[in-house]
């Protein structure tokens, strides 16, 4: 990675944060580009350089965080891994994701779960409405436990699916 690209992944990043910090006490939509900006230290035309808007910043970070758990999920080449991978995924990511949770941006989190799902490359209806219904399902399972905090732990949500599957 030349410098230039070091760079423009640290302006990235310093918008990421500043817009997450802010989020803490204000819905996305109360945030002016101007104020974010200004906290993440950088020039407007790096915010419009990076992202179309204000959701486009939570979108990339969404879908860098489901590659990253798409790659760890692959490492294990264990498909009974699935379930499991992806609860401590979203435990560990906790704040972020409690956090668009609490803004009314749990729409973003399904989208990303059916970009992940790769609905997009299905070959027939049959596999695209498959893979919508599993989408559908795992966002109403982290639905669900979001919407009570996350007070399980990964362990805990596990011994509730197999109790499920009894």
């Amino acid at each position: 990675m030349n410098k230039k690209q070091e760079l423009n992944m640290l302006i990235k990043e310093s918008i990421t944060t500043a817009l997450l910090q802010m989020m803490q006490t204000k819905n996305i939509d109360e945030i002016p580009i101007v104020e974010l900006i200004k906290k993440a230290g950088v020039a407007r035309n790096s915010f419009y350089r990076n992202f179309t808007d204000k959701k486009d910043i939570i979108h990339q970070r969404l879908v860098a965080l489901i590659e990253e758990w798409g790659k760890d999920y692959e490492t294990r080449n264990d498909p009974s891994f699935f379930s499991e991978s992806l609860i401590r995924h979203y435990y560990k990511y906790k704040e972020f994701y409690l956090l668009l949770y609490k803004r009314g941006l749990s729409d973003m989190i399904y989208e990303t779960i059916r970009y992940a799902s790769k609905l997009d490359e299905s070959k027939n209806n049959i596999e695209r409405y498959t893979k919508s219904m599993i989408s559908g399902m795992i966002f109403g399972w982290i639905d669900e436990w979001m919407r009570q905090g996350m007070p399980e732990s990964p362990e805990e949500i596990m011994l509730i699916s197999q109790q499920l599957q009894q």
